[in-house]
C-alpha cells in the first residue's frame, strides 16, 4: 500500500475516531521512524551528500512484510531478492513529497536532489531503509548549516538518536536538539481542528483526500553543523 493510499485510510479512519473520541485521542502519528544521517563532503571540503537511514517500528515493519508476502528467512533477515525487491519502496509517494530532509544554509533553504542508491535490510525485526541524497550545490563546510528532519503531516513521527556522523571532514561538529513529539501532536490537534471545522462548515468533509493537516518543523529534531573555523 502506497503512503497516499494508507493517508486516506488513516484519514478515513482518523473522521470516525473524531465521532466517537475526544479529539485528542486521535492526534498522534501512525508510523514511529527512528533516522540516522551521514553528511558526506567532497575533497575540496564541501557538504555535497546526505546519506539517510529510516529504522521502522516493528510494528509498522511486520505490516510492510506482510503487504509484500515476504517472510524473513533464517537469522530473521531479508532474503536478497525481497531486500532487492523492498528498496526504495518507501519512496512511492506524493510527487510533491520532500523525503523529510529539510537544509537550510546561512538562512536559505537548499534544495536537495532526487534520491538515489537505495537499499534495505531487516535488523532486529525492524526494516532498515538506506538511501542518498545530493545537494544541489555542494555547500562551503564551515558556512552555517541545519538540518532537520520532519513530517509536516506528522503522519510520520520521526527521531533523531544519535547526531550525525561526518565522512570527508574530521574538523566538524553536529550538535543534535532532540525533537518533541508533545510539542507536535499539540499542534497537530490545534490544526486538525482548525481543519475539520472548515471541512464541516463548507459540507466537503467526505472528499477524497479527506483532511490534510500541516504542521511545518514544530516539534522537529535540529542539528546544526559546523567545520573548520566555523566550529
Amino acid at each position: 500500500m502506497t503512503r497516499r493510499a494508507m493517508n486516506r485510510f488513516a484519514r478515513y479512519l482518523l473522521v470516525l475516531a473524531l465521532s466517537l473520541a475526544p479529539l485528542g485521542a486521535a492526534a498522534h502519528p501512525h508510523v514511529f521512524i527512528d533516522a540516522g544521517l551521514r553528511l558526506i563532503y567532497d575533497d575540496g571540503g564541501k557538504l555535497s551528500e546526505i546519506e539517510v537511514e529510516w529504522r521502522y517500528d516493528a510494528f509498522y515493519s511486520l505490516l510492510i512484510l506482510e503487504d509484500h508476502g515476504i517472510r524473513p528467512v533464517a537469522g530473521g533477515r531479508l532474503a536478497d531478492e525481497d531486500a532487492a525487491r523492498l528498496a526504495g519502496f518507501d519512496w512511492d509517494w506524493d510527487p510533491a513529497f520532500e523525503g523529510a530532509l529539510y537544509l537550510t544554509v546561512e538562512g536559505r533553504r537548499m534544495p536537495l536532489q532526487q534520491p538515489r542508491s537505495f537499499s534495505v535490510a531487516l535488523e532486529d525485526g525492524q526494516i532498515v531503509s538506506r538511501h542518498r541524497r545530493a545537494l544541489s550545490a555542494p555547500v562551503p563546510g564551515e558556512a552555517e548549516t541545519i538540518i532537520q528532519v520532519y513530517d509536516p503531516e506528522f503522519y510520520v513521527d520521526f527521531s533523531v538518536p544519535q547526531p550525525p556522523v561526518t565522512f570527508g571532514r574530521p574538523d566538524c561538529r553536529v550538535g543534535l536538539r532532540p525533537g518533541d513529539s508533545y510539542a507536535a501532536a499539540d499542534a497537530y490537534a490545534a490544526a486538525l481542528r482548525e481543519a475539520l471545522a472548515r471541512e464541516l462548515a463548507a459540507a466537503s468533509l467526505l472528499d477524497e483526500e479527506m483532511v490534510t493537516v500541516d504542521i511545518g518543523s514544530v516539534g522537529a529534531p535540529e542539528m546544526r553543523v559546523a567545520c573548520g573555523a566555523g566550529r
